[in-house]
């Protein structure tokens, strides 16, 4: 019985870090006519052992409304989204999982 309690507080311990506010400057959505996920791929969630296809990646999205659970994702998702506000570029930052977010452009 631990054990199930011990996974339903890490459970709602992963809900609130990626639910963490986004700042607007950092937000994205996904551009219109498109999707997330790769039409023949789906959309999938992360696992401990990665990604199941080449070319992907563990991120989370940075959205207005949070951060999206670690996906696995192509790594030309960028050219699917668009940032919140204007004058800012889609990025990925690495780690496990990535940030996928707006910045300054260069």
């Amino acid at each position: 019985m631990p054990w199930a309690i011990r996974g339903l507080l890490g459970a709602a311990a992963l809900v609130v870090l990626t639910s963490c506010g986004v700042s607007p400057d950092e937000a994205v959505r996904v551009k219109e006519g498109q999707t997330l996920g790769d039409p023949e791929a789906g959309l999938q969630y992360c696992t401990t052992f990665g990604c199941p296809y080449e070319g992907q990646a563990c991120l989370e999205v940075f959205f207005d409304y949070g951060r999206s659970p670690a996906l696995c994702l192509f790594l030309d998702v960028c050219e699917r989204l668009q940032c919140e506000n204007e004058g800012r570029q889609c990025a990925i930052f690495d780690g496990f999982p990535g940030q996928v977010k707006c910045i300054e452009p260069r």
